[in-house]
């Protein structure tokens, strides 16, 4: 018995402990490492969804965490959603590749989701992007094969009840 409505309520809880792991207070050498778990989660839903809601709910927590980071609002909102969109668009195909290519392909999407907010950033107040903001990229590539397999395993206890 495969229930729609308890697949959209993990997807938003899990979104919402992304929001949570990012408001996190941490030392500040741990958040030069932070990955963007919104960014990560979003890429995870978009490629496994059955459907395209997923980017409404990136704009939408990507706005609230606009609001919580005090960021420009929408910064995160559009970054968030041509993710969203770019992991969509390619999802059918990248669902049939190695681990490895799809590693790849999720630390491409996370990059161009930096460079999308080191744009807004540099637009908007003259931000100079460092070599530093790129880090997170490390730890994205150690976070995914575990959080692709957390995820995947809760959404197959969620199928099964």
């Amino acid at each position: 018995m495969n229930n729609p409505d308890n697949n959209k309520a993990f997807m938003h809880l899990s979104v919402l402990c992304a929001l949570l792991l990012t408001m996190m207070p941490w030392s500040e050498t741990v958040q030069l490492f932070q990955p963007h778990w919104a960014a990560l989660l979003i890429a995870y839903w978009s490629l496994y969804a059955a459907n395209s809601r997923v980017m409404y709910v990136a704009f939408a927590y990507g706005l609230l965490l606009d609001v919580l980071m005090g960021s420009l609002l929408g910064k995160h909102g559009m970054s968030l959603v041509a993710l969203s969109f770019l992991v969509t668009k390619s999802a059918k195909k990248l669902r049939m590749t190695s681990f490895w290519q799809l590693l790849m392909m999720v630390l491409i999407w996370l990059f161009n989701d930096i460079i999308i907010r080191a744009a807004i950033d540099w637009i908007s107040y003259r931000y100079t992007p460092k070599m530093t903001d790129l880090l997170p990229l490390l730890t994205a590539a150690l976070v995914w094969p575990w959080l692709k397999y957390l995820m995947d395993r809760v959404q197959i206890s969620i199928r099964n009840s």
